[in-house]
C-alpha cells in the first residue's frame, strides 16, 4: 500500500450531475452523490477523497465569475490536498481549464477536469469510466510531476490550454490541438505520452481577473467591414478574428482592421480545428501582419479568448497603442505550454 493521495472533488453541475426532470435534463446531483452512484463506492487504491458542491449549472450557462469562483476555492483549499478534481459540464469545459490554468499561477499540484456525454442514468453512460480515469490519474499525477490543469476524459488525458470540444454527441468528444496528449489511463495505470513545458514561477498566486468585453467574429465569403464598427460602438476592448485556412480574410476586412488594429487589439485565429495560423505564407496573410493584428499561432480557439479576457482583465487601465503593445507581447507569452511562438513579434 503506498501513501495516500488526499483529493478534493469540486461539484459545479453538467451532464455528469443531471438527472431527468419534465423539462428534460439538469443537475440535480452533488459530487458526493455521483461518486457514491456511479462507482458504488469503490474508489481506486490509495485514495482519500472530500466533497465541496460549489453550484449546479449548465455548463453552457457558465460565466467568467464562475471561473473565478472556481479558482479561489483551489487557492483557498490548495495546501488542504494532493489535487483536485473539478465535475464540469463538455460544453465549456475547456474555456473553464484554460481559465483555471492561467488564473493559478505557480500551480504546483494537478487540477483536473471532467465529465461526461451521457446521464448516469443512461444505459451507456460514460461517467464511471471517467470518474475512475481522473481519480487515477489525480492519485498518479503529483508522483509523476504533472501539475497543471488537465482534462481527463474517454482515456486521455489533454492539457487543459490544449483542449477542444469536437464533438456534440460522441463520447470521445475531447481532442488536444496542436499539442500530444499527456497520458492514457487505463485501469489502475497512467502511461505518459507527453510532459508539458510549463515552468512553475513561485509560490501559488490567484490573477483570477477577467475582461468579457471582447467580440469573436467568423468570417465568411461577403462579410461587410462595417460589422467591426457595430461591434466597436458595444465597447468592446479586443477583437478575436476567426480566419480562412492559416489566415486568409476578405480584402475589405483586411483594409478595415488595418486601419483599427494599432488601437485595438486584434488577434487573428482559424477556423480549422488543427494547424493554427501563419500569417506570413500568403499575400492576404503579409498584409494582415504588417497592419499590426496579432497572430493566435498554434492556439486553440478556447485558449485564445479565455486569454485574451485574461490579459484585459490585468491590463484594465491601458487603451490604445499601449494597450495592444502589450496584448500583443502577452499573447505570444507561453504562459502554460498553450502556445508555440510562430514568429518572433515579442
Amino acid at each position: 500500500m503506498g501513501e495516500s493521495v488526499r483529493i478534493l472533488v469540486i461539484g459545479v453541475g453538467g451532464t455528469i450531475a443531471s438527472v431527468t426532470t419534465s423539462r428534460g435534463i439538469a443537475p440535480g446531483m452533488g459530487a458526493g452523490e455521483i461518486l457514491r452512484r456511479a462507482l458504488g463506492g469503490k474508489l481506486p487504491r490509495d485514495l482519500e477523497v472530500e466533497f465541496l458542491d460549489l453550484m449546479r449549472v449548465d455548463s453552457s450557462l457558465m460565466l467568467p465569475q464562475d471561473w473565478v469562483k472556481i479558482a479561489s476555492t483551489i487557492f483557498e483549499n490548495y495546501w488542504s490536498y494532493d489535487a483536485f478534481l473539478v465535475l464540469h459540464g463538455t460544453d465549456t469545459m475547456a474555456y473553464t481549464a484554460a481559465s483555471l490554468a492561467f488564473s493559478l499561477r505557480g500551480l504546483g499540484k494537478p487540477v483536473v477536469l471532467t465529465g461526461s456525454m451521457r446521464i448516469l442514468e443512461d444505459v451507456d453512460t460514460d461517467v464511471p469510466a471517467n470518474l475512475w480515469d481522473s481519480l487515477v490519474f489525480s492519485r498518479e499525477a503529483p508522483k509523476l510531476g504533472l501539475s497543471g490543469v488537465y482534462i481527463v476524459f474517454h482515456g486521455k488525458v489533454i492539457l487543459g490550454v490544449r483542449a477542444s470540444k469536437v464533438s456534440s454527441v460522441d463520447v470521445d468528444a475531447f481532442t488536444s490541438i496542436n499539442y500530444p496528449y499527456i497520458a492514457y489511463v487505463e485501469g489502475e495505470e497512467v502511461s505518459v505520452n507527453h510532459v508539458p513545458a510549463r515552468q512553475v514561477e513561485g509560490p501559488l498566486r490567484l490573477e483570477a481577473s477577467f475582461d468579457n468585453s471582447i467580440a469573436v467574429l467568423k468570417a465568411f465569403p461577403g462579410i461587410r467591414a462595417g460589422i467591426i464598427d457595430s461591434v466597436l460602438s458595444t465597447g468592446v476592448r479586443g477583437i478575436i478574428v476567426e480566419s480562412f485556412g492559416l489566415g486568409g480574410l476578405p480584402e475589405e476586412l483586411i483594409t478595415k482592421l488595418s486601419k483599427l488594429s494599432s488601437r485595438v487589439p486584434i488577434v487573428v485565429t482559424s477556423q480549422p480545428t488543427y494547424g493554427g495560423v501563419d500569417l506570413r505564407k500568403y499575400e492576404v496573410g503579409v498584409k494582415l501582419l504588417e497592419s499590426g493584428v496579432i497572430p493566435a499561432c498554434d492556439m486553440s480557439k478556447e485558449a485564445t479568448t479565455v486569454k485574451l479576457m485574461w490579459l484585459l482583465g490585468k491590463l484594465r487601465e491601458l487603451c490604445g497603442e499601449e494597450l495592444v503593445s502589450r496584448v500583443r507581447r502577452e499573447m505570444l507569452r507561453n504562459y502554460e505550454d498553450e502556445v508555440k511562438p510562430c514568429y518572433d513579434l515579442v
